[in-house]
């Protein structure tokens, strides 16, 4: 397959994966930063979230992987969920039921995410450089890296504007909002709550707290400039009303 000018994102988290070697051997360019959603992005269009056999029980086992389809879905356009390795060697040596693992690919599906299985971290690399090829083709505008997730229609629901709301702080995640809210159910509770209310939030640690807290507490001061332009109106008005004065005397 010869190589494209193409470009993959990769979550710093996965900075040592044997995957991001063999995309690099593929030819594609590997861009690494903290993504808020996924593992694995190319552009806003293909979003992959990578589990091993391994990973995919532990995370049915503590809950966390519809948590994480869930923004998965939100995010991209084409949400993937990766499974790499053999399911039937895994089960042999961890006590879970075939039809516990069928079940829960069954559900991610019913979510609108495709699950794709691959042998190996070489097929998961060229699954994703496939995925980045077709995306080069078929448009020519500049890669849009992931951000937050921002939803704008004045349709959006009540539970949207909630996480959006929160997310707009500083170091707050989708993924950290959706926690915050579980833990204080509203947000006015979040944002009434101490600093050592704050911390018992899992992700919620000492530096994040901090920001919080400044950016609540902070006078609001307007930008210089608005405060110049603020000044000479009102020293306009002042002006306007002596020379009225004067006239009437």
């Amino acid at each position: 397959m010869p190589a494209e000018d193409v470009e993959v994102t990769v979550d710093d988290r996965e900075r040592g994966s044997r995957v991001v070697s063999a995309l690099e051997a593929l030819g594609a360019k590997v861009l690494v930063e903290r993504l808020e959603v996924g593992d694995y992005a190319v552009g806003r269009v293909w979003g992959f979230e990578r589990k091993s056999v391994d990973d995919l029980l532990s995370s049915i086992v503590n809950k966390r992987l519809f948590e994480q389809l869930r923004y998965l879905k939100r995010a991209y356009q084409h949400p993937i969920l990766v499974v790499e390795g053999s399911i039937a060697r895994v089960l042999k040596r961890r006590r879970f039921l075939p039809s516990q693992v069928y079940g829960a690919i069954l559900a991610a599906i019913e979510m609108g995410v495709s699950v794709v299985f691959t042998e190996n971290y070489h097929h998961t690399a060229m699954l994703i450089y496939t995925a980045a090829r077709r995306v080069k083709r078929a448009t020519a505008k500049a890669y849009v890296p992931p951000s937050k997730i921002r939803v704008v229609k004045a349709s959006a629901s009540l539970p949207i504007v909630q996480l959006n709301l929160l997310s707009s702080l500083p170091g707050i995640s989708s993924e950290l909002a959706h926690r915050i809210l579980v833990h204080f159910k509203t947000p006015r509770r979040f944002f009434k709550a101490t600093p050592a209310e704050l911390r018992r939030v899992p992700g919620l640690g000492d530096k994040r707290v901090r920001k919080i807290i400044e950016i609540l507490d902070t006078m609001y001061q307007p930008p210089i400039d608005e405060q110049l332009a603020l000044k000479g109106s009102e020293g306009g008005e002042l002006e306007g009303e002596g020379e009225r004065r004067g006239h009437q005397r």
